[in-house]
């Protein structure tokens, strides 16, 4: 009698081990192909390159001298450029210390400081001014450049590069914030808008992609030049 129970036991017992069985088993193949689909995805660059470079038109900005920082200002070096503001509490600090640690990679690739140019341009100039941001900047790199301009000259070139900004109501007086862009755009010596870099960006990937777009169209857009 007791066998008779035991072995009808076992049946469901069995049957149960096997279901167990054959999840695990489906698991561990969609776990696998999963894995596999994974490792094949290419994660998108970092630094995009337009399919044409645009030539930049004229612009004026005071930059962290009191000097003018116009068109002019962009030829000879590439040029990083990245809009925002000294009272954004993360994008903007983030950014630009992401952008010393790209500086840092480039140069490890060979690359002179001389001819690169990283610019913050401030998009609240009623707050910010030159020789503040001059300190702002100087504090992630020495050797950042920092301008701003009216309202209407910041988005003479904004509009060009594709960076839209805006002020947003205040709070309280002189309380406000301001809408912009978290991207980077990247100009050659030649003042042509060329690629833009999007957040969140690893430095030494960033330096890379930018080490090869420098020795395969840098020495063009030099050559043009002279």
């Amino acid at each position: 009698m007791r066998t008779v129970i035991r072995e009808k036991l076992m049946v469901p017992l069995l049957l149960v081990a096997a279901l167990v069985g054959v999840s695990l088993t489906a698991s561990g193949y969609w776990a696998l192909w999963q894995s596999q689909t994974l490792s094949s995805t290419v994660m998108p660059q970092a630094l995009v390159t337009l399919p044409e470079r645009r030539p930049l038109a004229e612009f004026t900005l005071v930059d962290d001298a009191k000097g003018v920082f116009d068109l002019k200002s962009l030829e000879s070096r590439w040029s990083f450029i990245f809009f925002g503001f000294m009272f954004c509490p993360d994008i903007c600090p983030t950014t630009l210390y992401d952008l010393s640690k790209v500086k840092t990679e480039i140069v490890a690739r060979g690359i002179s400081d001389i001819d690169l140019q990283f610019v913050f341009i401030s998009v609240d100039p009623a707050r910010d001014k030159a020789a503040q941001i001059e300190r702002y900047v100087s504090y992630f790199d020495p050797t950042f450049l920092g301008a701003t301009g009216s309202v209407g000259q910041l988005t003479n070139l904004t509009r060009q590069l594709g960076a839209p900004f805006r002020l947003e109501p205040e709070t309280a007086e002189q309380v406000y914030s301001v809408t912009h862009s978290s991207a980077v755009y990247l100009v050659d010596p030649l003042a042509q808008y060329t690629a833009i870099i999007s957040p969140p960006f690893n430095a030494g990937e960033v330096a890379e992609q930018f080490s090869q777009l420098f020795h395969s169209r840098g020495k063009q857009a030099v050559t043009q030049r002279l």
